[in-house]
């Protein structure tokens, strides 16, 4: 179970993004000609032939075009499958810790300097230093969007082989937590900085020796890798989107281990001798989020009525997890224990008070000649099926009040949430993607967020984030957290259905597995074969 993790952050001193499956802009694949120019720039040759005994097979559920940072969340993957570090790194109770960095400070509120482990290379064997760090945030920053969700980057300036400083345009007090989004990735660069890179060369356990996009990625062992641990030889990683087929491959064997197995079907592995099952309450959260631009939406008591209406004990019964009373699940928040209450009569009395009744008796309500009829937009997140689950919960919960919600899966989520031509739509969105939840709850919830579709609007809420996006010391910052979640609850900005309960699955083969709270953490340098 996870505890006291934004104390614990913010001490140190104290982020964005919805899941890679979320994403509103597609990766790019690679060019031929960029192709061309980055494999010859990246090959690395293993030392040793894999053989089968130490060799794995692993089923996921996300890959696009490219295993490039520049390209949206492509580099989710590469930190997945083991290549990717990041400069600092979070542990799973949310504090921060060193990575390819030993140090790290604030000078003022615009400068913050990081000192690079001595000795560190590539996969390749080249060294890592100061300047391939500054040229790596600086290629991502330039061509990557969601750099600017995080920072705007100012200058980096190299003081020598160890030791640079990042200077930005604005305050970012949670600017160390910001650099553990896979992101910010340090990779080595071709000549061509700016070229797509098809298989990264990298500083983590393993390196990526084949990619096919939308199909597999494989790995070796890093053999010029920092530390002597008991590494597999090779990793192949299959594009498994669908659930089903996820488990089937682990039951037959094809797959030693998968991630995010639904809720119903773990007992056929839990109960199993052959299979190990870890699971843990994790930082993601299942959203639905509200079209505030629909007048009838916009009306806070029919906000609350449906609040009230959602049966979440039901739902976590189905899809497991926690019920949420807030956006943040209170585990997260030290001091932080808000409730949810169930009470479908008690919205029947707001919704009849407010003159939202049936005014021509044919079962749905309706007010000023508007009839309370939903379209609820949902598809498959983070390699799950709980989003049907969620909406036809909801369509259940709600009928008997005389609301009416249109049920509709939707391949492109990301355009209709980009158009706004929805009504409601669910998202398991990661609500400290990198520990902090500033930069996530700016995006979503001020006006000006970049990931606002619901077009949502709050001027508390909004001045919350405005001191916060100032605020350095820990205690004042926690209590702003608080307010926000707070506010955002209090004003039903959106329905927080229920904190998620992740999970990864495998045979009794693979040992020392660790099922990290944040999720872009996957594959490192302790699993191998007994």
């Amino acid at each position: 179970m996870l505890s006291r993790t934004l104390s614990l952050l913010l001490l140190s001193l104290v982020v964005t993004a919805c899941s890679p499956e979320s994403s509103n802009a597609p990766s790019t694949a690679p060019s031929t000609e960029s192709r061309t120019a980055s494999s010859a720039a990246s090959s690395t040759a293993p030392s040793a032939e894999p053989t089968a005994e130490r060799s794995a097979k692993v089923g996921i559920f996300y890959l696009e075009g490219s295993l490039d940072p520049k390209n949206m969340f492509d580099a989710w993957v590469l930190m997945r499958v083991g290549a990717a570090e990041t400069l600092l790194r979070l542990s799973d109770d949310g504090s921060l810790k060193p990575w390819l960095c030993q140090a790290y400070r604030v000078v003022d509120p615009l400068n913050y300097e990081l000192t690079l482990q001595p000795g560190l290379t590539f996969s390749d064997g080249s060294p890592v230093h100061a300047a391939a760090v500054k040229a790596c945030l600086e290629r991502v920053y330039a061509l990557n969007p969601r750099a600017l969700q995080y920072f705007k980057l100012d200058h980096i300036t190299v003081h020598d082989d160890l030791r640079l400083t990042i200077t930005t345009q604005e305050p970012v007090p949670e600017l160390f937590y910001n650099l553990c989004e896979p992101l910010f990735s340090i990779i080595k660069l071709p000549a061509d900085a700016y070229a797509t890179i098809e298989l990264p060369i990298t500083t983590g356990p393993y390196q990526v020796t084949a990619f096919v996009p939308n199909q597999s990625v494989t790995v070796q062992a890093n053999r010029h890798y920092r530390k002597q641990v008991p590494l597999l030889d090779q990793i192949d990683f299959l594009y498994q989107p669908e659930e089903q087929a996820r488990t089937m491959a682990l039951q037959s064997g094809q797959v030693a281990l998968i991630p995010t197995v639904n809720y119903a079907t773990l007992p056929l592995f839990t109960d199993k001798a052959d299979f190990q099952v870890l699971r843990r309450i994790s930082p993601r959260t299942n959203v639905v989020y509200i079209n505030h631009d629909n007048a009838l939406l916009a009306r806070k008591e029919l906000r609350q009525a449906l609040d009230l209406a959602l049966n979440r004990a039901q739902i976590v019964s189905l899809i497991g997890g926690t019920p949420a009373a807030s956006l943040i699940a209170p585990d997260l928040v030290q001091g932080f224990a808000p409730e949810s209450a169930y009470d479908p009569e008690r919205a029947r009395q707001l919704l009849d008070k407010a003159g939202i009744i049936d005014h021509n008796g044919n079962g749905t309500r309706d007010f000023q000649g508007q009839e309370l009829s939903f379209n609820y937009y949902f598809k498959a997140d983070h390699g799950s099926a709980d989003s049907a689950l969620i909406a036809q919960c909801l369509q259940q919960d709600w009928a008997p009040l005389g609301i009416k919600l249109n049920l509709y899966p939707a391949e492109n989520l990301a355009a209709i949430m980009a158009a706004g031509d929805f009504d409601f739509f669910s998202a398991n969105d990661s609500t400290l993607p990198t520990g902090d939840p500033y930069v996530f709850m700016y995006s979503r919830f001020h006006r000006a967020g970049d990931a606002n579709f619901g077009h949502y609007a709050n001027p508390q809420v909004e001045a919350l984030l405005t001191t916060m996006a100032q605020t350095f010391d820990s205690e004042p910052r926690q209590a702003l957290t608080h307010g926000l979640l707070t506010e955002l609850k209090a004003d039903v900005s959106a329905l927080f259905i229920n904190h998620i309960e992740i999970n990864e699955v495998a045979n009794q083969h693979l040992r020392d597995l660790h099922l990290y709270s944040f999720d872009y953490y996957f594959i490192d340098d302790q699993v191998h074969y007994e």
